[in-house]
């Protein structure tokens, strides 16, 4: 989930994972695992990616193909 809401946002951004790890401060290798679901990033790297792509970190965590139900 986080990797596919990580991906889209950064191409959203017309960023490569380089751009992206030299902005955020994250490795490119973590950004790469991290969209591949290889690796879950702790909160430290999850603001400081949804600060450089400027959304809220609910935006990278939230499943946006489920609505949520009360």
């Amino acid at each position: 989930m986080i990797g596919d809401n990580l991906k889209r946002l950064r191409r959203l951004k017309n960023y490569s994972q380089i751009d992206l790890s030299k902005l955020s401060g994250v490795s490119q290798t973590t950004i790469s695992d991290v969209e591949n679901n290889l690796y879950t990033p702790n909160i430290k790297k999850i603001v400081a990616l949804a600060k450089t792509l400027n959304v809220d970190v609910n935006e990278l965590l939230t499943d946006e193909d489920k609505e949520v139900t009360k």
